[in-house]
């Protein structure tokens, strides 16, 4: 027997003592779960998955005490065996917040962007390829090189990673194209990850003046291609998965600079021609009101905070929630200033009354933790006699402290002259009040928001990898809001790009909260299902199959 054998029998092994305990323990927190399958009878005799349970177990301690990243518990044979476990669940998944640009795979992009580096306008292909990725990756000469090029590296953040997604956005210029890809992701999504209903994030129209977004071919595209095309994809699949069931959520980049300059006047007035465009397309084609029925807004929300900045976008979601269609907005996922983080959230639910928050960090960051790390690292730079670096979160962080009756205490953090002891205590007290002030702001935004049932939905690798906001997964707010009670639902952003997928990112929910957070309460988040007597005998029904 060769050591791939050997290694899938232990993996089975391990998944059906992990299906058994779980089933009659009724989903209760990966550490309970652990800690009974460590002392079940059927495993005290087989030494092998008894070595693997300890050094589990040990790792999740490990990784408690910041010893270890999340790669080393998701790489072990136990993850694996839970994998299986999700992925053999009789309930399929719903993901609720998945993007088409960067969740498609290298091998879907590979011939396809070959075949427009073969054509008449290869210098512009390669040149827009080259600006963006460098010249090393020109040629493109196989699928491994597409895959590297569309993933996000270690160490890049935001503004890499909307970049590294103009790849697949340069094929995706025709109806034909759409439908392959709709077709595509949900077969992937469904035969690897047991993804049975997607909220697809797409755009409606590409055509911009934003310098590196133009896209060759984008304006012979029209609203209508873009929808139908996506709308055939998943149709064609549902003929094959009759279950299988989709959201078509057309995605506006909310930047004020972000639109057709040489056609409109305004941004104002090129959203509500898409607005316009969009009722028209559902007025000509009924089919699609039961799965075009929502619209999100996407992009950098830096500079888009205050009230004036949400006035442009305001009549056209107005237009559409009269005819039916709900509202749902990033926001809340990186920012300047926490409390500007906070007042974008606030903002959007005041003016554009969105139905459902994505991402929304800014109201499960704690406040005081975030500010007292801040405070440590602005005084051991200054220590060093080190400015704070312009632009750095640390730089707009401070200069948003309130200093009216201490403005050289200010001056000097700066610049990086070092702090007397007595203008330290002055630091410290400015970074309490300041703490003090942004958490009663987000709770009472938060609570506002459960008040009003706006639900929010929670991308663990992509909130923890995008922003630095974050030490590591653990620092992810998900126990903290559903604790608060807040209805959430789980997705992974770009998949592809950001190296995860949707049971890995059940996984790192269950890692980064193994004491509290239930199996089930995880299967009934995920896969939408409510009636928890119903998942347990769903999880039994999983035992008895394996006999």
């Amino acid at each position: 027997m060769n050591m791939k054998a050997i290694d899938d029998q232990l993996i089975l092994e391990l998944q059906r003592s992990l299906t058994a305990i779980i089933s009659e323990t009724n989903g209760i927190s990966l550490n309970d779960t652990m800690e009974l399958l460590e002392n079940a009878e059927t495993v005290k005799t087989k030494p092998h998955l008894m070595a693997q349970i300890k050094s589990f177990k040990t790792l999740l301690n490990h990784f408690d005490q910041d010893e270890v990243q999340i790669d080393s518990l998701l790489n072990h044979p136990i993850s694996e065996a839970l994998f299986l476990f999700f992925k053999n669940f009789p309930l399929p998944y719903r993901e609720e917040h998945i993007h088409l640009t960067g969740s498609l795979s290298a091998d879907f992009i590979f011939p396809r962007i070959k075949k427009l580096l073969n054509g008449k306008n290869k210098a512009i292909y390669e040149k827009i390829i080259s600006d963006t990725y460098g010249e090393d990756f020109i040629p493109i000469e196989t699928v491994e090189q597409v895959d590297h090029m569309i993933r996000l590296k270690e160490g890049e953040f935001f503004e890499q990673y909307l970049k590294i997604l103009l790849l697949p956005k340069l094929i995706l210029t025709s109806r034909k194209v759409h439908e392959e890809a709709a077709y595509h992701m949900a077969k992937e999504l469904k035969t690897k990850y047991n993804v049975g209903f997607i909220r697809l994030k797409f755009t409606l129209s590409r055509v911009t003046s934003m310098e590196g977004e133009q896209i060759p071919g984008a304006g012979k595209l029209t609203e209508e291609d873009v929808v139908l095309g996506l709308y055939d994809g998943f149709k064609k699949f549902q003929q094959e998965e009759p279950d299988f069931d989709f959201i078509l959520a057309p995605s506006f980049r909310k930047e004020p600079n972000f639109y057709d300059k040489q056609n409109y006047q305004s941004k104002e007035e090129h959203f509500i021609s898409q607005v316009e465009s969009l009722l028209k397309i559902l007025e000509k084609h009924p089919k699609l009101r039961k799965v075009v029925c929502e619209v999100d807004t996407v992009g950098n929300e830096k500079d888009l905070y205050r009230k004036s900045h949400f006035n442009e976008m305001k009549y056209g979601f107005r237009k559409l929630q009269f005819k039916g269609f709900k509202i749902r907005s990033h926001h809340g996922e990186v920012w300047y200033t926490l409390r500007k983080g906070i007042q974008a959230v606030d903002n959007a639910m005041n003016i554009w009354h969105i139905d459902t928050l994505e991402h929304g960090l800014s109201l499960g960051i704690n406040p005081n933790y975030y500010f007292h790390s801040l405070y440590q690292r602005v005084l051991q730079n200054n220590l060093k006699h080190l400015p704070l670096k312009e632009g750095s979160i640390e730089y707009y962080e401070i200069l948003d402290m309130d200093w009216t009756r201490n403005p050289t205490v200010k001056e000097k953090i700066l610049t990086g002259e070092p702090l007397s002891m007595e203008e330290r205590i002055i630091f410290v007290k400015t970074k309490f009040h300041t703490a003090r002030e942004v958490e009663h702001y987000q709770h009472d935004v938060l609570n506002r928001m459960i008040q009003k049932q706006v639900s929010l939905t929670a991308l663990p690798s992509s909130n923890t990898k995008l922003t630095r906001y974050f030490k590591d997964y653990k620092d992810h707010p998900f126990d903290w809001w559903e604790k608060k009670g807040v209805s959430l639902g789980v997705g992974t952003d770009n998949y592809i790009t950001l190296n995860t997928n949707y049971i890995q990112e059940m996984l790192i929910l269950l890692y980064t909260d193994p004491n509290n957070l239930k199996i089930t309460k995880l299967l009934m988040v995920t896969s939408g299902q409510r009636h928890r007597p119903y998942i347990s005998q769903l999880l039994w029904s999983m035992r008895n199959n394996q006999k």
